[in-house]
């Protein structure tokens, strides 16, 4: 009798170890895709943390001082007639950072503005033509090598024909124009040198 059992109590056990063994094959694999989403969302949720924090976050507060260019006369930076601020202007006035820059889509309404206000005077590329050359590594005014400065510049007005474009371009269309020029000139810088100049 104990033999016969034996071979069963054998078999007994390969088939709980088969079924253990099978349990645990499937236990693995149920935690493997289990990790593995969970992976996946975190890899998803820090992705989105990253595109999140690429963008700009927004500020608001009492605006910076804007001085003229040629007068250095504090300027008058209060909306336009039928102007609203928009949350890029607001946070532009308040910290002279230019949210537009770097965002493609914005880039481009910038040249489409700068293509109708600008481009008669300083060239379709911002090459120079009446005015000055604007996407090029020289500045008539050193100022207008920062995002406020130059904003002061189109806003104040400057030396010559450039008269101020407060009353005739928002704050928001300027700072897309500005954020334009600014491609331009790394594009320019890119493709190994300056502007073209006409």
């Amino acid at each position: 009798m104990k033999e016969s059992q034996q071979p069963q109590s054998r078999r007994m056990k390969q088939q709980l170890a088969m079924a253990f063994g099978v349990s645990g094959l499937v236990m693995a694999a149920f935690l493997t895709v289990a990790c593995a989403k969970d992976d996946t969302s975190s890899t998803r949720a820090s992705s989105e943390v990253k595109s999140t924090s690429a963008q700009v976050t927004l500020k608001d507060g009492p605006p910076l001082e804007f001085r003229g260019t040629i007068s250095g006369d504090v300027l008058d930076v209060s909306p336009m007639e039928g102007e609203t601020f928009t949350p890029e202007a607001k946070h532009f006035l308040a910290t002279g950072e230019n949210p537009y820059r770097g965002n493609e889509e914005e880039v481009k309404k910038g040249y489409t503005i700068f293509s109708t206000a600008c481009s008669g005077c300083h060239g379709h590329l911002a090459e120079g033509k009446l005015g000055p050359a604007l996407a090029d590594e020289y500045w008539t005014y050193p100022k207008n090598e920062t995002d406020k400065g130059i904003f002061e510049t189109i806003y104040g007005g400057a030396a010559g024909m450039m008269g101020p474009q407060q009353g005739r371009l928002t704050v928001d269309e300027i700072i897309h124009v500005v954020a334009w020029i600014r491609h331009q000139a790394e594009e320019n810088l890119k493709n190994g040198g300056a502007a073209p100049h006409s």
